[in-house]
């Protein structure tokens, strides 16, 4: 089984240093590269690979952002490439979340490799481990928005959260839907996610998020997903991993499967 590797760093040094470790490897195939965390995300829906060389601190969105755009759930297994104390990465290594920490040694990119290439070979995506890790690195709001103020080109619109029904991802841009109109506003599905009341807003999908009280009803799907049917008349496919939190807002029972 050839592994498919991406290598995501703004370090044009350490891009090439990855791709001339990895291009020894025989069973490892390059599938791309990217600087920063936007194209990370891009590069990592679209080609699929199975494994990321991920670095942490970059410009715009860190390593972690990345992760929790992406979704946990659908994220390919992760070597974090980081210049952090290699202290504070013992949290890492307890997720079971490898990392090589710049300067690292040809010994401890072999050992990295190797671990993730087990994982990958196992089938194992490591969902829990990185959502436990997401929850212990990227803060989480205690108090969350009433109004959201969304930058649409030169226009600052102020839009009520109450009359937002859902939000969706578009490319590199997120599209707001209230009972008045649409909003097309260059964010990221994590960032407005992490500015909505989880009591109130239900992800459904890594594409789609939705106010749930314009959910009017939930019903069976294909191969285990749901379909949701808003208030507007909108149908919107609900992904099984998030089901029983949707029916949890809504007070229902989660489902056995």
């Amino acid at each position: 089984m050839t592994v498919r590797a991406l290598i995501v760093d703004d370090e044009a040094p350490a891009r090439r240093k990855l791709r001339s470790q990895l291009a020894a490897e025989a069973d490892v195939e390059i599938v791309g590269e990217a600087a920063n965390g936007p194209d990370a995300v891009n590069a990592i829906r679209s080609l699929r690979p199975d494994l990321v060389f991920l670095d942490v601190q970059m410009p715009g969105m860190t390593g972690f952002e990345v992760i929790a755009e992406v979704g946990a759930e659908t994220m390919p297994a992760v070597v974090f490439v980081t210049a952090f104390d290699e202290f504070a990465l013992e949290a890492f290594d307890v997720q079971a979340v490898d990392y090589l920490l710049k300067p690292y040694h040809p010994d401890r990119f072999k050992r990295a490799l190797e671990r993730a290439v087990e994982r990958v070979r196992r089938n194992e995506n490591g969902a829990a481990r990185l959502e436990k890790l997401l929850e212990s690195i990227l803060p989480r709001p205690t108090t969350y928005a009433e109004r959201l103020l969304l930058r649409e080109g030169e226009r600052i619109v102020f839009v009520s959260v109450a009359d937002i029904v859902r939000v969706s991802a578009d490319g590199n841009y997120v599209k707001v839907f209230t009972s008045s109109g649409a909003h097309h506003i260059r964010d990221t599905m994590a960032g407005i996610e992490a500015r909505l009341d989880p009591g109130r807003f239900a992800r459904i999908h890594r594409s789609d998020i939705v106010n749930v009280d314009f959910v009017k009803e939930i019903q069976p799907f294909f191969h285990g997903d749901s379909m949701v049917i808003l208030k507007t008349g909108e149908q919107l496919r609900v992904s099984r991993r998030y089901q029983d939190r949707l029916l949890r807002l809504q007070g229902g029972e989660p489902s056995n499967t």
